[in-house]
């Protein structure tokens, strides 16, 4: 049995994905946080908020215990780790099931247009409410992407098509990695950056002031960290600089700092960037060739390594 949780700011394509999701993993139950929190005048306090819990946790409970679906998928904004923790806690065990949280994302400007789309249709309050949604939307994002998740951008994506991707990695036939995006340089990174290009690799200004205003990508696997980079802006509008990408000795060679730089690329992508640029050391040239980067410039040293330049366009 399967507990799938779809998360995302306002706007990101949840319900219509998790409807999409309900008719590739049959049978399977879908319940969305919003429809159990329906109120006329809707009103956010503190009596509220324990209410509309202890709906999802009855919901997903019957649901759970009820041996009629192989499925069930939950679809809610759920912006901190502590309100899915919450949830997860009214569920007890054992109930044998497998637990996934998928984050949808996508650019700001995409949200807005879909929440815009929506209220002239009447499906979502128009004018002060409406902005102040989109408002609450963007740091509602940056919430959601700090937390440690299966990301899956919609920008260009049908419901069906996020759909099936979800149903590829809950059924194994698909293999990413979970991953939180900070704007802080956390311990696991650190540690991670300092195991493989200061202990392993002998580089001495491992940290710098970029670390300040990067945002910082760490990937885990199995709970461990496995990988992290970090993006930033460029000194060109839509330019982004991707740097510091390390992944543990014993992952190399199995995907993952492929993966690591398609995450980059799709975060770069919801700041609104168009390329992507990097300083790569010349033995892993044929790496970042592969991931559709081309040299753009002269070998340089960098503390005594060969170092080259390299573009993609996003």
């Amino acid at each position: 049995m399967d507990l799938i949780f779809l998360n995302g700011a306002m706007g990101a394509g949840k319900t219509a994905t998790a409807r999409a999701l309900q008719k590739k993993l049959p049978p399977c139950a879908m319940a969305d946080g919003d429809d159990l929190w329906n109120m006329y005048p809707f009103a956010v306090n503190d009596t509220t908020k324990a209410m509309v819990l202890s709906n999802i946790g009855h919901v997903l409970n019957s649901y759970l215990q009820s041996g009629l679906f192989s499925s069930t998928i939950f679809s809610w904004v759920m912006h901190e780790e502590s309100i899915v923790q919450d949830i997860l806690l009214r569920l007890p065990p054992p109930y044998g099931y497998r637990f996934f949280l998928f984050t949808l994302e996508c650019p700001d400007q995409t949200r807005r247009a879909r929440l815009e789309a929506d209220a002239a249709k009447g499906l979502r309050p128009g004018g002060l409410l409406l902005r102040g949604t989109i408002a609450r939307g963007e740091k509602r994002a940056e919430q959601c992407g700090a937390m440690l998740s299966f990301k899956l951008p919609t920008e260009g994506c049908s419901p069906e098509e996020t759909a099936e991707r979800i149903r590829r990695i809950v059924n194994g036939e698909e293999h990413p990695l979970p991953y939180r995006r900070t704007k802080q340089l956390g311990k696991d990174e650190r540690a991670l950056r300092q195991e493989v290009f200061m202990d392993e690799q002998g580089f001495a200004g491992e940290f710098d002031e970029a670390d300040e205003r990067a945002t910082h990508l760490v990937f885990y696997n199995g709970g461990e960290p496995a990988a992290c980079c970090r993006i930033f802006p460029g000194g060109k509008p839509g330019e982004y600089v991707l740097g510091r990408l390390a992944v543990k000795k014993p992952l190399r060679g199995k995907g993952v700092g492929a993966y690591a730089v398609r995450a980059a690329e799709e975060s770069a992508r919801l700041c609104g960037g168009r390329e992507m640029v990097l300083s790569a050391q010349v033995r892993a040239q044929g790496f970042y060739e592969r991931c559709g980067y081309a040299a753009a410039g002269e070998v340089f040293p960098e503390e005594g390594v060969p170092h080259v330049r390299m573009r993609k366009k996003l």
